[in-house]
């Protein structure tokens, strides 16, 4: 855990810019570097140099590598200066006669020449300090690798237990028994006198910063019934770390006035120096549980987890796991422990860490069922994310609580010790990160206003790898990989790769996607605003709002693309060839798309088709529901959506009952029987049109005796409607009291009749 938390102060001096100080030293003294060659070369070839003074020299020789990596460039404009002069200088004469401009030929190439050498040395010097760092690192890793395989004699033997409980024992007891036996002197009066005052009011702090913490606690329960589940989301993260930390100030100032006070001795001093790391520990151990298995964490949500075994026992033992080992390795180490002593305690603690793995194990109910059943495994893997990841760490602990007291017992005891630890930071590292990525995520879809079933957006999605990929380096120095090693991969990864003249760097598209999705984000913020604030305080219909809307995102990822662009200082110019090339091919391949964007950038400005139109296109019939730069999606009658490609509403005919207004026509064809009087039929027809309310007056409806049909006299009925939207209903009231109406008087609406002759009858009888 100290590794981790000294990795992450490390990480953060580079953007302080210590990691620089000596990079911008204008000149270089070669002589303290061959100095510092002639001591690397003679520790490498002896081997017998302690690891942290190999961890020193190493640091020590980066720092000169970084200096002449930054040399290696020194008087490049003017190289590049002199260069062209020399270029623009005519050619020497072939035939002999004397060059008029030899002496200025002869001065460029010498001033060249003392340019190009204190880049050319910087450059050498950079490949010998990379070759020493290298070589280093391979020494390192095999003393750590060493270690890890050293064996000694098997904790097991019965004949050393006695003696090292004995002596653990002691060692545990230490601190107390030396402050049960010591005497207070008259001079520590004196000095507990003088700090009384300090001690007390450290005391009182203690206590006021852990009583603050509680009551933060409680404030967050109060809060949870006057906020919405969003909000309360957004702040139970930040207030219960504020919580933390005040809790871990209370451990501070206690320990202050514990040391204050000069009561205690050399080994209580010991333990009471490890004690604010010890309680950060298991505070943090606490924490946890309380948010990875409140509920409120997505990623949780859909495994079985029994809630009597994911309390906060198992994550406070695992803390107190860690302390022991540390106690075992640093604390207890300044008493007289010996190797047997060592060994056999690190085999009890690996057992208590086997046994609280297995309870986590035992938590996970869904897989434990899995295992039990011992079937369709393969088909429960492949389900989904979640069920793969728990699927695999619960095989990864069983594995690991089976295998680390094996490794002790059989004299392996740093092999079990690291793989126990290991382990259990590991564990403590994945809560954290499923914490902070569901906070992130809600934190984002609280901000931009979304629903909750928007986590499986591009944008959540893309947060949870960035979270993912910040955590690697974590787990690898978690996993033995020295914060040195990883920085210099980092080192290398960083200085990019040249794509044609383009020189790509981690640093370029890092702040590239950073200035985008802070753009997006902006964007997004900004229709959320128009859509739920200041549009619809306008006189503005659903269609405008929405083209609005819809213009505001295209724009605002477009001019996030520039800004990124021309902020990073990406030369996209020399790609211009190769895009126009390709641009060709595309227009070709995917035409098609091309012209559908198009059409819904006309759609969108001209805005014929709007949301919420009652449109017919393609034989197709219904609701505008969404307008994207490529289709427009209708929702019929029958509640099914249709996908129409812009280009057909384009190009195509359309017909658009609701643009501009609700107004329009229905027509209700009628048919009667032949001798039926017609001017009876056309008054009661005319009396049922205009008593209907949703018929304006004004045009009044008119009805229109169409003609002598085959089996009927055909009439209609046409008439206005107020909003169009009623067209189906109105036409069914208005023919059921047609139907009403034409039975009362008596009036015939015919169907089809049709007499059949047959020439040959005779032909059917025979048959």
């Amino acid at each position: 855990m100290r590794v981790v938390i000294g990795f992450v102060i490390f990480l953060l001096i580079p953007f302080f810019g210590f990691a620089d100080i000596k990079n911008n030293q204008s000149e270089l003294n070669y002589e303290a570097w061959e100095t510092t060659v002639s001591r690397a070369e003679a520790v490498l070839l002896a081997g017998r140099a302690s690891e942290k003074s190999l961890e020193i020299l190493r640091d020590e020789i980066s720092d000169w590598r970084s200096q002449f990596k930054s040399s290696i460039s020194i008087n490049s404009d003017r190289i590049s200066l002199v260069q062209t002069q020399l270029n623009a200088l005519p050619a020497s004469p072939e035939d002999g006669t004397e060059d008029p401009l030899k002496e200025r030929r002869n001065e460029l190439k010498n001033l060249l020449n003392d340019l190009k050498i204190p880049g050319l040395r910087a450059n050498d010097a950079f490949i010998h300090a990379d070759t020493l760092i290298g070589e280093l690192d391979l020494l390192l890793r095999a003393r750590q690798t060493d270690a890890l395989l050293t064996s000694v004699e098997s904790p097991l033997r019965p004949s050393i237990w006695t003696q090292s409980v004995a002596q653990l024992a002691g060692a545990f007891f230490a601190p107390f028994t030396e402050l049960s036996s010591t005497e207070i002197s008259d001079a520590q009066k004196i000095t507990l006198k003088k700090q009384a005052v300090s001690i007390v009011a450290l005391i009182l702090g203690a206590v006021i910063s852990w009583f603050v913490g509680l009551k933060i606690t409680n404030s967050i329960e109060t809060f949870k019934n006057k906020a919405s589940q969003k909000r309360l989301s957004a702040l139970a993260l930040p207030v219960s770390i504020l919580e933390l930390l005040f809790k871990f100030l209370s451990v501070l100032l206690f320990v202050r006035a514990l040391h204050l006070s000069g009561l205690i001795g050399l080994k209580g001093s010991l333990f009471l120096d490890q004690l604010p790391y010890f309680s950060a520990l298991f505070l943090f151990a606490l924490w946890l549980p309380k948010h990875l298995f409140s509920g409120d964490v997505g990623f949780l949500s859909s495994l079985n987890l029994n809630s009597k075994l994911t309390t906060n026992s198992n994550f406070g033992a695992a803390a107190l796991v860690l302390i022991l080992f540390d106690l075992t390795s640093t604390g207890l180490a300044q008493t007289s422990i010996d190797g047997d002593a060592n060994a056999f305690a690190t085999l009890i603690i690996t057992l208590m860490a086997s046994f609280i793995l297995w309870r986590i194990c035992k938590s996970i109910t869904g897989i434990e069922t899995l295992f039990a059943e011992n079937k369709n495994v393969s088909e429960q893997f492949s389900s989904n994310f979640s069920s793969r990841l728990t699927y695999l760490i619960n095989r990864f602990l069983l594995v690991s609580l089976f295998l680390a007291p094996v490794l002790v017992a059989v004299g392996y005891v740093n092999a079990g010790r690291e793989l126990t630890q290991s382990v259990i930071l590991s564990l403590g590292l994945i809560s954290t990160v499923i914490i902070i990525q569901d906070y992130v995520i809600g934190l984002y879809l609280v901000v931009l206003g979304e629903e909750d079933d928007s986590n499986d957006k591009l944008i959540p999605i893309l947060l949870s790898f960035v979270l993912l990929l910040i955590s690697l380096p974590f787990f690898a120095v978690i996993w033995g990989v020295r914060q040195q090693e990883l920085l210099e991969i980092w080192s290398n990864f960083q200085s990019g790769f040249e794509l044609g003249t383009i020189k790509l760097s981690p640093g370029l598209i890092l702040g590239f996607l950073i200035i985008f999705t802070v753009g997006y984000m902006l964007t997004r913020l900004v229709q959320s605003a128009l859509q739920t604030t200041v549009l619809p305080r306008t006189a503005m219909d659903s269609g405008a709002q929405t083209a609005i809307i819809s213009g505001v995102g295209y724009v605002g990822i477009f001019l996030a693309a520039i800004i990124a662009f021309s902020t990073t200082g990406l030369d996209l110019s020399s790609l211009a060839i190769v895009a126009g090339a390709l641009s060709v091919g595309i227009g070709f391949g995917l035409q098609n798309i091309v012209s559908n964007f198009v059409s819904g950038i006309i759609l969108l400005i001209e805005r014929p088709v709007s949301v919420g139109d009652w449109i017919e296109v393609s034989g197709k019939m219904g609701y505008v529901r969404d307008i994207s730069v490529r289709s427009t999606r209708i929702e019929t009658f029958d509640r099914s959506d249709v996908i129409i490609p812009n280009a057909d509403l384009v190009s195509g005919v359309v017909t658009n009952y609701t643009r501009g207004n609700t107004v329009g026509r229905v027509i209700i064809p009628v048919g009667v029987a032949y001798g039926t009087d017609t001017k009876i039929v056309e008054s009661i027809l005319r009396e049922i049109a205009e008593a209907h309310p949703k018929i304006l007056k004004d045009p009044g409806p008119s009805i229109v005796f169409q003609g002598f049909g085959s089996d009927s006299l055909d009439f209609e009925i046409r008439a206005i409607l107020g909003d169009v939207n009623w067209m189906l209903s109105i036409k069914s009231e208005i023919n059921h009291q047609i139907a009403e109406r034409f039975a009362k008087e008596g009036i015939e609406i015919p169907f089809a009749q049709r007499e059949i002759w047959i020439k040959n009858p005779e032909s059917i009888i025979k048959t």
